[in-house]
């Protein structure tokens, strides 16, 4: 028992003051995506937008990282990760200043956009370069707080959106953007360089000076040096492999990803005060959306400890399928403010503890070493795609059939279980070599 205690891995403060600095790129796009919700009753106002422009409102920070996927995902090989973090924080800034100074929708929408191609990078980035700095056994946990660092910027820009919205200030709620920016960005001036991309370029003793800042032991040091170069060894996949030999472990994450988008989240997280609105329940819009927020947060939090107990199937059978009820509630009994309330908070709570922080750690299990950098870019992009089309959409689907919408998300969401519960490969207690072996092995088949 006393030799388990000894050489149980242990974590240096810094790594997690580092893990802080990193998460802002993750608290940034919960921010951005978030604020739109109590500024956009504001902003229909001043700029009188119908539904179709609304939608565009949202949509276009999705809209804007797909190109910054494509361009650095391309790039990936040519820009360190901090580096990328320090652009990505500059761009952040830009946006945020824009919104806050927009004079007609347009102008906004470009914001939005600009705030999209932080956001592309930031959540792109901001997950490899924790991943790349932390030590192994708290990678799976740093994936998970990183997906927390994004709601709980959902949760501070409804806490910021619910201050300003009596006084219809949403220039202050949108531009307040640039405080998380500025951290973010003086934050990555201030971190170390990645390890694993020092040694690819070649710089051991630069990659050796930073592993000996965040690692306890000198041996681990050098292990995790020997580690990372057998690992880039491995030649990469490209898009021929990876949507050829790879395409059965793709189209399962491409279907996860609809799973994950058009259960309808983003209904909830974009446009709350909308829909409670709709229902004539206009005074409730900021009880819903703290109830998302909070939501979201405290069912991520929750769910930490459960995602290599129960394993990541499991939990995405329990989190869709405790989507059902809720969406269905929601449409039975829209003309009751509580119920309707905590049918929201229910709905967003089940997602939060299952579908959003598994997905982003099933996506690297699932793909093989050689095209998991390739194929994260391209769900990564798929995701965005996605999102920005619910999003384009949505306000035009509730302007037609009212509520009624969650029916259809709830139908979805049950649908999910039984194609999870069917196809979906549990990775929990695997090791990423055996999840390899089984894709090799179903190739012959």
């Amino acid at each position: 028992m006393e030799e388990n205690l000894s050489t149980k891995p242990k974590t240096k403060g810094i790594v997690y003051l580092f893990a802080i600095l990193g998460g802002f790129a993750g608290l940034l796009y919960g921010y951005d995506s978030g604020a739109i919700s109590l500024a956009l009753p504001s902003i229909t106002t001043a700029f009188g937008l119908d539904s179709v422009q609304k939608g565009l409102v949202v949509s276009f920070l999705l809209f804007g990282a797909l190109p910054s996927i494509v361009v650095f995902t391309a790039l990936e090989k040519k820009i360190e990760r901090r580096n990328v973090l320090i652009v990505a924080g500059v761009v952040f800034l830009a946006g945020s200043l824009l919104s806050a100074i927009a004079t007609g929708t347009v102008f906004l929408m470009m914001a939005r956009f600009v705030l999209g191609i932080a956001a592309g990078i930031a959540n792109m980035y901001g997950l490899i370069y924790l991943s790349e700095l932390a030590p192994a056994h708290i990678r799976g946990l740093m994936s998970s707080l990183y997906q927390l660092s994004v709601n709980v910027g959902i949760l501070v820009a409804y806490a910021v959106g619910a201050y300003n919205l009596p006084q219809d200030d949403w220039r202050w709620t949108l531009g307040l953007g640039v405080v998380p920016a500025l951290i973010l960005t003086i934050g990555m001036v201030m971190s170390p360089q990645s390890p694993r991309w020092l040694i690819r370029d070649g710089k051991v003793e630069r990659a050796r000076k930073v592993l000996t800042k965040v690692r306890f032991t000198s041996t681990e040091v050098e292990s995790e040096i020997k580690d990372i170069q057998n690992s880039l060894k491995t030649k990469e996949a490209g898009l021929s492999e990876l949507f050829g030999t790879f395409r059965p472990a793709l189209t399962l994450l491409i279907i996860l990803t609809i799973f994950q988008v058009f259960t309808g989240i983003n209904a909830a997280v974009y446009y709350a005060p909308e829909i409670f609105h709709n229902l004539g329940m206009a005074n409730s819009s900021i009880v819903a959306d703290f109830g998302v927020g909070i939501a979201l947060v405290v069912s991520t939090f929750v769910s930490l400890p459960f995602i290599d107990k129960l394993g990541r199937k499991k939990l995405l059978e329990i989190s869709l399928g405790g989507q059902v009820l809720p969406a269905i509630a929601l449409c039975i009994w829209s003309d009751n403010v509580i119920i309707a309330v905590i049918s929201i908070f229910l709905y967003v709570f089940m997602f939060g503890f299952g579908l959003g922080p598994v997905f982003w750690s099933y996506v690297p299990e699932i793909l093989p070493l050689k095209a998991r950098a390739l194929g994260m870019g391209v769900i990564t992009f798929t995701q965005y795609l996605l999102n920005a089309i619910f999003s384009l959409i949505f306000p035009i689907c509730l302007s037609i059939v009212g509520i009624n919408i969650f029916y259809f998300f709830a139908f979805l969401s049950a649908f999910s279980v039984w194609y999870i519960h069917k196809y979906v490969l549990e990775t929990k207690g695997r090791s990423l070599e055996e999840i390899e072996a089984y894709w090799e092995a179903r190739k012959k088949e």
